[in-house]
């Protein structure tokens, strides 16, 4: 059996977006889609409190060298460092929307200090290409929240 994981993004759900719809279309009998739902209060949107939740996947062997995991949004940055933290190695890592070090103005000043638990230096972000046999980074030219130069710059590095 191959697991394909989803990590949600800020105050996301498992139950939104196109989440459900990947779900629907790729779960098979050799192929299931696993879903985890983070914490989206504020007091409980940081890295500290996700990674316990993914411990438990990866503790009954759902993450390992044939799983494929997708991160959107924050939960970009949170499935790379979780895997750079534990040295797990992967087969594929899909990133949609993906930022790193990004700090909003004005309005989105709490979103960007909230998200800041889940960043990483270039440099360390940089240790993921030796933990996933290939990576994608899919984002549009209209994001309303992350500028597009900080989509290509993350989607580059």
């Amino acid at each position: 059996m191959k697991y394909v994981i989803i990590n949600h993004g800020f105050k996301g759900s498992n139950i939104e977006n196109w989440f459900p719809y990947v779900k629907e279309k790729i779960d098979s009998d050799n192929l299931q889609v696993i879903i985890p739902q983070y914490p989206i209060d504020e007091k409980h949107h940081f890295y500290k409190y996700w990674k316990p939740i993914l411990d438990n996947y990866k503790e009954y062997g759902y993450i390992n060298g044939d799983t494929i995991m997708i991160g959107h949004s924050s939960g970009c940055m949170f499935t790379i460092k979780y895997l750079i933290e534990n040295k797990i190695k992967i087969d594929k890592l899909i990133l949609v929307s993906g930022f790193n070090n990004f700090f909003a103005k004005g309005e989105d000043t709490f979103h960007s200090a909230v998200n800041k638990s889940f960043y990483m230096s270039d440099e360390a972000l940089l240790e993921i290409k030796k933990l996933s046999n290939s990576i994608f980074c899919i984002y549009g030219d209209n994001d309303p929240y992350i500028p597009q130069d900080k989509l290509n710059e993350f989607a580059k590095n």
